[in-house]
């Protein structure tokens, strides 16, 4: 009888916790899923953004200096990559 009881009592544990780690991964899942839609937008904004400063480059500078501006504009491009890139990976670790 004691026996019965105690597989219940496991049982029923065994149940809460499962549906408890269930609504956990559902949110979760949820937080992923916007993260994603997230950054999916960002890149298109960078990328709008990217062309649009090489387009006000080409605009606002000499045929001349156009080169010299726009390779000092990626080089910060880079910078930035580079910089966000070693945050991301020194949290990780």
């Amino acid at each position: 009888m004691e026996k019965e009881e105690e597989k219940r009592g496991e049982a029923m544990k065994e149940k809460r916790e499962e549906e408890r780690f269930a609504s956990v991964d559902i949110f979760r899942y949820f937080r992923l899923g916007v993260f994603v839609i997230l950054m999916i937008l960002l890149a298109v904004a960078i990328f709008q953004f990217y062309f649009f400063a090489m387009q006000a480059i080409s605009t606002l500078f000499d045929y001349k200096y156009r080169s010299l501006v726009q390779a000092g504009f990626v080089a910060c491009v880079i910078a930035v990559v580079v910089y966000m890139l070693r945050v991301v990976i020194v949290k990780e670790k």
